[in-house]
């Protein structure tokens, strides 16, 4: 069997030599590309098993922040094999790279041995979990699941055990069998410590376990690792942005130096500032961004983008007579950032972020005539925060439907992010647009009505996500906060996220409740005494580390 395999390399001379090289193992078709933006348009037409990247690719992104691209945009099937080429053996350069979990990482100079021995393992993997690949292209994971699980069962060659184990905990996180996940990850860890695909996976699972404690624990000791620090630092300042703890978040953005942090980091960085009233430091800080890559054409665009974005989220914080700087500043910075753009998501986000500087501006007129021009785009592949910007604009344009649409889809597509710190960048932004647009009661009702499904289900790790996200978004509602409660007592578990068992029960017991859910919290006051010796000692250390602003199993509430 040929696989299609495409070659991403900037470097014509080691394009050539590594397409022959290649080509001499007569398994594949080989398509060669000189940027990652050509790769793209190719992928508009066909798909690759298999795609080879070089790190550094001379262009503005590295291969990583590309890579990240294809796959947000959903251009890279979730099969395809992932390989990575670079020259670079700095820590920081590895450890990127590791963290997009690759099928194979060749350091340069490699010779033909070390580059044929890599390729024809990741195939003899390939052709091993074929099936089970297969099916997750379906988008049936539960039969992939079932087909790696008989794989395990029997005697999986040794050489291949660790990557079928990979695969399935990687599956098992993705349908929400976390405690399963995060046991094949200890699993591995016993064996060596050292193995960084592994910890990240773990942290993940604690992360959406809600197990704030453990998950801070696991990166203040990955912090120290070398190939692991600067996304270490960047996923604490996001757990302490989650906590509305901005400066705490901000001193752990200080430890990456400022030509180190990620697109995802700066955002990050700048919105702590913005938080505590600082946006001039803010501004400041994506423009030095701004500036360092004045001579990568995509690096500079994607940043002119995002200190438009900046200064679009000032002008919605101030009255319409006092945003006549910000709207002038982004509409600079956007037309400047779309001038030399061909790519349909680039265009896009041009044309959202002009329109919606217009519904700022209450030009409804010039956002119509935008948006108009740009409705035969579909939104399959659009980034996550774009699509919160369009249904801004739709909300200005007094089209809820279209509104509720597209956050729906950011919604779907921020939960499936693989960076933690763009998971909660947008979901606070989603919070926000939906309070501001009056969205607020009908998604937390949406939510907890997930949570409720999910619980009788018994998924209660799934279930607890959408009773927070409800309680968060609505937190005058009690009876989202007793459905939290209700779940984490059920399951035994002191704390999740930023809520203990005893802060809810307090903040619960304090608020104005109906007798139906004041029934209801002694009920669950009760069942609380019964552990509380659990609860009091785990709920104290959480509330020292977060610092935070069975009976018979009933039905949460609607």
């Amino acid at each position: 069997m040929q696989y299609r395999l495409a070659i991403v390399e900037d470097n014509a001379t080691a394009r050539g030599t590594l397409r022959s090289h290649i080509l001499s193992l007569g398994l594949f078709d080989i398509s060669s590309f000189s940027s990652a933006s050509e790769l793209k348009q190719a992928l508009r037409k066909q798909n690759y098993e298999v795609i080879i990247f070089d790190f550094h690719l001379g262009e503005g992104r590295s291969g990583v922040e590309w890579l990240n691209i294809l796959r947000n945009e959903q251009f890279i099937r979730p099969s395809t094999g992932i390989i990575f080429i670079t020259s670079d053996r700095l820590p920081q350069t590895i450890g990127q790279i590791i963290d997009c979990q690759p099928d194979l990482l060749l350091i340069k100079p490699y010779n033909m041995n070390s580059l044929s021995r890599g390729i024809k393992h990741y195939i003899t993997y390939r052709r091993y979990v074929g099936d089970a690949l297969a099916a997750i292209d379906r988008h049936d994971k539960s039969q992939a699941l079932i087909l790696l699980q008989k794989l395990l069962e029997k005697e999986v060659p040794l050489r291949l055990r660790n990557d079928v184990i990979k695969l399935k905990a990687q599956l098992l996180f993705e349908t929400g069998n976390i405690l399963h996940a995060r046991t094949l990850y200890d699993t591995v860890l016993l064996e060596s410590d050292k193995v960084l695909w592994a910890q990240w996976g773990k942290v993940k699972c604690h992360y959406v376990q809600g197990n704030w404690f453990e998950c801070e624990n696991e990166l203040s000791t990955m912090s120290h690792s070398p190939l692991a620090r600067g996304k270490a630092f960047e996923w604490l300042a996001s757990l302490s942005f989650e906590q509305k703890a901005y400066a705490q978040a901000e001193h752990y953005l200080d430890n990456i130096q400022g030509s180190e942090l990620s697109l995802s980091a700066a955002r990050l960085k700048s919105m702590t500032y913005q938080k505590q009233d600082r946006v001039v430091e803010g501004i400041e800080l994506l423009q030095k961004k701004r500036e360092a890559s004045q001579h990568a054409r995509d690096r500079f665009a994607t940043f002119t983008f995002e200190l438009a974005e900046f200064y679009l989220s000032i002008a919605e914080q101030q009255p319409l007579t006092n945003r006549t700087e910000s709207l002038s500043q982004a509409r600079r910075l956007i037309g400047i950032a779309g001038r030399t753009q061909s790519d349909a998501q680039q265009l896009q986000k041009r044309d959202v972020l002009m329109a919606y500087a217009a519904i700022l501006d209450e030009d409804v007129e010039r956002a119509e005539t935008l948006v108009a021009q740009d409705r035969e785009s579909p939104y399959q592949r659009t980034a996550t925060g774009t699509l919160i910007t369009a249904a801004k604009v739709y909300g200005g344009l007094m089209q809820p439907e279209k509104a509720r649409e597209l956050l729906a889809i950011a919604h779907e597509r921020n939960q499936a992010s693989l960076s933690l710190t763009e998971q909660i960048t947008h979901q606070q932004l989603l919070t926000q647009t939906e309070q501001t647009m009056g969205l607020a009661a009908e998604q937390a009702t949406e939510l907890n009505d997930n949570g409720s499904r999910l619980f009788v289900q018994q998924q209660y790790t799934k279930a607890m996500y959408y009773f927070y996200q409800a309680y968060t978004l609505l937190p005058e509602t009690a009876a989202f906060g007793l459905n939290l409660l209700q779940c984490m007592l059920h399951v035994e578990q002191p704390a999740y996220r930023g809520f203990t068992v005893i802060s809810l029960l307090d903040s619960l017991d304090s608020s104005i409740l109906s007798s139906a859910n004041r029934g209801r919290l002694n009920k669950l006051e009760q069942t609380f005494n019964e552990n509380q010796r659990l609860y009091a000692a785990t709920g104290a250390l959480y509330e020292k580390q977060t610092n935070p602003s069975a009976t018979e199993v009933e039905t949460p509430a609607v």
